[in-house]
């Protein structure tokens, strides 16, 4: 069994206007997304003249699927427009995870696991166009396999069909490495580049998220890594999410290989719209890469742990109170020829 408990503090004299809000308004479409209200309490047990309240609410769902089936649902309107007016008391609140102490999963020590990427990256996901057939595609595939010979200053290059089209991603997943930003500059000044490559990405794609990759931090397990499967995630600030808050978000995604081995290789960087950049979304912050042997690893070890839905996953979770990312995001799997993210 799964138990979650929200804290809502408001102003004394709103605390009969929430309680009414949920019992009226959220109580039937929690239970819909199989919810279970197993507590309400009150803090302090009295009725204040003035100051703040508590209400403390206790639910459970019975397994982790149920999880994930209400944390899909949470997207509803009904559900945003609840939590806008809850928040519009005046108050403040958080949604935790409860668990024993007991059963408490430890990381691991990967410290001599982190690397340090001294060549630059870029990566892109390509969205075709609704109209592109088979032969646009072979077009697009051969033009961006010449990338490398073509250009100067340009390394490597993977262009690598997405597993799905969906989740926010592109078709295809163009991961680039240059020795040094300047190289990058100096190949997408070329003529090649500007007469060829980018006709081809203009004629074959609707819309193309590049970007340039600021590392914050990165580690492989398995840098020979072949024949596994890239996952890269795309992300979305929030407006006004301080500092400290955009840190602690930061920490907690680079401590989930610790707690997932699955994950043989990673890394997390902030993100830069590049000059190629033609997005049909707004711009984002964060490009969250990991590699992992196979896809069971991406659907079943990372998936299932706590660190991830228990505790990384209230950044993005409208009803935790944290929120802090964009619920539209880029999730983009594609198979793996070699290790990628920490070259």
């Amino acid at each position: 069994m799964i138990v979650l408990q929200d804290r809502i503090e408001v102003p004394a004299h709103a605390l009969g206007a929430l309680r009414a809000l949920l019992h009226g308004r959220y109580l039937p479409g929690a239970r819909a997304r199989g919810l279970t209200l197993a507590d309400e309490a009150v803090s302090p047990p009295l009725v204040p003249t003035h100051g703040e309240a508590t209400l403390w609410l206790r639910w459970t769902l019975p397994d982790l699927g149920a999880w994930w089936a209400m944390r899909a649902a949470a997207g509803a309107p009904a559900v945003a427009a609840f939590w806008a007016e809850v928040d519009a008391l005046g108050g403040r609140r958080e949604r935790v995870v409860l668990g024993g102490y007991d059963a408490l999963p430890a990381p691991e020590d990967v410290a001599a696991n982190a690397v340090t990427p001294s060549l630059w990256r870029e990566t892109a996901q390509l969205y075709l166009r609704e109209d592109a057939d088979g032969t646009a595609r072979e077009r697009l595939e051969a033009v961006l396999g010449d990338a490398a010979a073509r250009l100067p200053g340009l390394l490597g290059a993977s262009l690598v069909p997405n597993m799905v089209a969906d989740y926010g991603a592109g078709h295809y997943t163009w991961d680039l490495l240059y020795r040094d930003r300047a190289a990058a500059r100096e190949a997408q000044a070329d003529a090649w580049w500007r007469a060829t490559l980018l006709p081809a990405l203009d004629a074959a794609c609707g819309a193309r998220c590049a970007l340039g990759l600021h590392t914050l931090g990165a580690g492989a397990r398995d840098p020979q890594l072949g024949g596994g499967v890239k996952r890269t995630a795309l992300f979305r600030l929030l407006p006004a999410v301080d500092a400290a808050t955009r840190a602690r978000f930061e920490r907690d995604l680079l401590d989930m290989p610790a707690y997932i081995p699955a994950i043989r290789n990673w890394r997390l960087s902030r993100a830069e719209a590049l000059d190629w950049d033609a997005p049909a979304v707004a711009p984002w912050n964060y490009v969250w890469e990991q590699e992992f042997a196979g896809l069971d690893g991406l659907t079943g070890p990372y998936m299932v742990h706590p660190h991830h839905w228990a505790h990384v996953d209230r950044w993005f979770d409208p009803e935790s109170g944290v929120q802090a990312i964009d619920t539209a995001l880029c999730h983009a799997f594609s198979p793996l020829a070699r290790a990628i993210v920490t070259r």
